[in-house]
């Protein structure tokens, strides 16, 4: 917490300094909007912006995307800034912080869901308020989720991640079960347990259940609210039973009906989830809808057969599906020489700009879903391999629950969930003192920030 403290400290003071030497954004502006100027209007200047991100190219295609965006904008050039060349998000923001105490460049910045808050708080990004007024829209007409922090707007979300089900098309037909459309976690159980088959190293287990704190959750995320380890207010989420049965299922998956992968097998051999599932070890896996356009197959792992879609489970009693939507962030960053310029490609990318790459769902609430679908479907390695209709179909029955800026220490109160959550499934631990550890855990989290 100390070194983080002075690392803010050290943010707050560059930031600070940036901001007294900072551009003109009325000039600016002049120079990016320069292209459309006639007669005897200067021509305008051109402006070269930096897009800083943890997002390859091959997962976000910018190298179809910034072409359409410099043909719009010929004054405006944008260079790709990736943090780290093999996508990894923690290392990027570790970089990004570096960044925002020296004097690098940062125009454009693409945060994680988690990453937003807290450096928003500390005046990395600069409000976009006084932009979106000017350009006549309003907010919540547009975007699909609240990226307001303490009263201000400093980033549009641009990706709008989605949970859901894929599963093993010829798994199902093999134990003639249908591809789910309305079903329970109870159900999710049986259908595991009627898919498990086989033994020793080449057993087919009937789901996989990764050690992401996002698993711990599964069931909480089922909820129309109040869906993760804290609740939207800010405070700790533990109590809420569905976290207690959610860790009794995985336990009861893993060790009574040996229908998932056992704890230590998934951390002992260092399990990866697209190795189960497109190598055929494991016939259902919960997931984000990046997997959308992996299910055709990539390179490294060719897709062998068709993958169908299901909604996440809901829970007892509730009529709808939920699922948990976790958007990116695309802000222009507080000491920006060129800030209306960044705008308008954060403008322009988090509406039609994102889905001219056609790899992952868009936060814009007039995106064209069974649309962006086909887009998604079709620039994959192997369409035919991804059943379009039930992700269609998913896609429409799965409800977003509210989505709220996570809190500044969102990721810590996450964290220290896992070390508690392992201690139980591996039965060195009971589930009520689990329950009651991560909750105190969580509550120190929250009182210390």
């Amino acid at each position: 917490m100390k070194r983080w403290s002075v690392l803010l400290l050290s943010l707050s003071l560059a930031l600070t300094v940036t901001a007294c030497g900072g551009g003109n954004a009325k000039n600016t502006e002049s120079q990016a909007n320069g292209a459309n100027n006639s007669g005897d209007t200067p021509a305008a200047e051109q402006v070269t912006l930096k897009l800083s991100t943890w997002q390859t190219d091959a997962k976000a295609q910018w190298s179809k995307i910034i072409p359409e965006f410099e043909k719009e904008h010929p004054n405006i050039k944008v260079e790709l800034d990736l943090l780290n060349e093999k996508g990894d998000s923690v290392a990027s923001m570790q970089k990004l912080d570096l960044m925002a105490a020296s004097n690098d460049q940062l125009d454009i910045v693409e945060l994680p869901y988690t990453n937003y808050t807290q450096r928003a708080d500390i005046g990395l990004f600069e409000p976009l308020d006084d932009y979106i007024a000017k350009d006549g829209y309003k907010y919540e007409d547009e975007y699909l989720v609240d990226t307001h922090v303490n009263g201000k707007i400093y980033a549009l979300p641009s990706s709008m991640q989605r949970w859901f089900v894929i599963l093993n098309k010829s798994m199902l037909d093999e134990a003639g079960l249908p591809v789910p459309t309305d079903w329970t976690w109870k159900d999710f159980e049986q259908y595991a347990k009627t898919l498990t088959k086989g033994e020793g190293a080449e057993k087919r287990f009937g789901a996989y259940l990764h050690n992401w704190p996002d698993y711990f959750q599964l069931q909480l995320m089922s909820k129309s609210s109040d869906n993760t380890f804290l609740k939207n207010d800010g405070t700790s989420n533990a109590k809420d039973p569905l976290l207690k049965s959610n860790l009794e299922m995985m336990k009861r998956m893993m060790y009574e009906d040996k229908s998932a992968n056992p704890y230590e097998d998934i951390i002992s051999q260092k399990l990866a989830y697209r190795n189960q599932y497109f190598n055929g070890l494991a016939a259902m896996l919960p997931i984000g809808d990046w997997m959308v356009a992996e299910s055709g197959g990539t390179d490294a792992i060719p897709a062998t057969f068709e993958t169908v879609f299901a909604p996440l489970p809901k829970l007892e009693g509730e009529s709808q599906h939920y699922s948990p939507v976790q958007p990116t962030y695309m802000a222009v960053a507080s000491k920006s020489k060129n800030k209306e310029a960044a705008y308008q490609f954060v403008r322009w990318y988090t509406s039609q700009g994102l889905e001219i790459g056609g790899r992952v769902f868009s936060g814009w609430a007039k995106s064209d879903t069974d649309k962006l679908v086909d887009t998604i479907v079709n620039s994959s390695k192997d369409p035919s391999k991804i059943n379009v209709e039930s992700l269609k179909y998913t896609m429409k029955n799965s409800a977003p629950g509210s989505a709220s800026v996570p809190a500044k220490y969102a990721d810590e109160a996450k964290n220290v969930v896992i070390p508690e959550a392992e201690l139980y499934l591996m039965n060195k631990q009971d589930i009520d003192k689990t329950i009651d550890s991560i909750d105190q855990k969580i509550t120190e989290v929250v009182n210390n920030n």
